[in-house]
């Protein structure tokens, strides 16, 4: 006789259909478990991410938007909001929902690398290095490639300041 497999296993292969980028996969097992429980803001937020990364960001944030409504001191959820308007290039609302990410979390590296990213295409330009450079003392042995990009846009913007600085003397 088999063993019926539990909601935790299913969430599990369902975590890791995530992790491994088998988005419709994954889709697909968030469904059902929502069926069975639709009262855990992670599941929701990892349906999200899954849509979100299928484009299907409607979808996505209302997925966000229903983790939130659950437990609004959960920060993930607000970040990937904030994801889905730099998508759209809605700087303003993503810094919003980054900033309150950051309020609940303010050691998310990845949220500081987020909302530094917005500061840079807004032209907030030392609010984006205060970002990048909080992304870089959080993150640890992490992001290998990523901390050296960042290494080199802290560069240039610290260079186009400090040129701005001068040509205002």
């Amino acid at each position: 006789m088999e063993r019926e497999i539990t909601f935790e296993e299913r969430l599990e292969e369902a975590n890791l259909l995530l992790r491994y980028r088998e988005y419709e996969e994954a889709c697909k097992i968030y469904n059902e478990l929502l069926k069975e429980n639709r009262s855990s803001p992670e599941l929701h937020n990892n349906y999200g991410l899954a849509l979100f990364y299928l484009d299907r960001f409607d979808e996505a944030l209302e997925e966000f938007k229903k983790a939130i409504e659950i437990n609004n001191s959960f920060a993930l959820p607000y970040s990937n909001i904030g994801l889905i308007y730099l998508n759209r290039e809605e700087y303003d609302r993503a810094e919003e929902f980054f900033l309150k990410a950051l309020n609940i979390d303010p050691k998310n590296p990845e949220t500081h690398y987020n909302i530094a990213v917005t500061y840079y295409r807004m032209g907030k330009k030392k609010d984006a290095l205060k970002h990048y450079e909080d992304f870089m003392s959080l993150c640890g042995q992490d992001y290998g490639n990523l901390k050296e990009s960042v290494r080199k846009i802290i560069s240039q913007i610290k260079d186009s300041l400090q040129l701005a600085e001068g040509s205002q003397v």
